[in-house]
């Protein structure tokens, strides 16, 4: 039984931090401010779904990372799994949020998670759109 199986047999809502990103990474976060950050909930059905869904955001934050000046503009915050309670098949929450350090990068990329590529993505991930949410928030100064 792997960890995302052995949480979702438990009683208790419990959130993992799977992924670490430049919230929780102060070297990483380099003296940056955030002035919007998005939080993505990706539903997964089963654990494979998870699984999957938490083996693309590495890839992508590791292709993220050997383009540095592109973590100028935006970067990932550390990404959680919450198990469902009750999921006999291991599903339950992907949790990941985003950080953006430039207004104009992220008016004009907000909606870049609808795209698609982003759709293309999930697509095979196995996640439809509607397990998916994605809510902006502008940071005050």
């Amino acid at each position: 039984m792997n960890i995302l199986e052995s949480l979702a047999t438990t009683d208790a809502v419990t959130r993992v931090r799977v992924l670490t990103g430049e919230d929780d990474d102060v070297a990483r976060r380099n003296g940056k401010t955030p002035i919007a950050r998005s939080e993505c909930t990706y539903y997964c059905p089963d654990a494979a779904t998870a699984e999957r869904c938490i083996q693309s955001l590495r890839d992508s934050d590791e292709r993220l990372r050997s383009r540095p000046e592109e973590q100028m503009l935006w970067d990932w915050q550390s990404t959680y799994w919450e198990a469902e309670i009750g999921n006999e098949n291991g599903g339950g929450t992907v949790l990941l949020g985003v950080a953006w350090y430039d207004q104009q990068f992220f008016d004009d990329r907000r909606g870049a998670w609808f795209g698609t590529m982003h759709r293309r993505i999930y697509q095979q991930l196995g996640i439809p759109m509607e397990d998916i949410t994605v809510t902006h928030w502008t940071l005050l100064k």
